[in-house]
């Protein structure tokens, strides 16, 4: 799902949408239809302002709107991965994420450019909703 158009992908549905729309949820459940999400993967970032605690703000309320998501799809022992910027993800979300999932770290992939901010918070081992 994104709020932007794609360009088709073979074997896989794009729904355009926004996450905090009220029928984001059931959208996407009714993508997956009897199945629930072996993982959920967030991308998503805001339009950076220049000023770093705003942005860090912006990505972190991101960061907990896809986690919500997490919650209510994935099948338990499933993984979630969702975009922060450096200085990680805010304390209350590393700590609702250590309590839900077997594992959690940080990640910054090698295709991320080194000067960039941003890196990945991966949790594994979904305990169940």
């Amino acid at each position: 799902a994104d709020i932007q158009a794609i360009d088709p992908i073979p074997g896989a549905e794009f729904l355009e949408l926004d996450i905090y729309a009220e029928d984001a949820i059931r959208r996407i459940v009714e993508a997956l239809g009897d199945s629930q999400a072996d993982l959920v993967l967030s991308d998503m970032a805001p339009s950076t302002t220049g000023h770093k605690r705003t942005d860090q703000l912006r990505i972190a309320a991101l960061a907990e709107a896809a986690y919500d998501v997490a919650r209510q799809l994935l099948e338990p022992g499933g993984a979630f991965a969702v975009k922060v910027f450096q200085g990680g993800a805010p304390p209350e979300l590393q700590a609702a994420l250590k309590q839900a999932f077997a594992q959690v770290r940080h990640a910054k992939p090698p295709a991320s450019r080194a000067e960039s901010a941003e890196m990945y918070l991966v949790a594994t081992g979904f305990r169940g909703a």
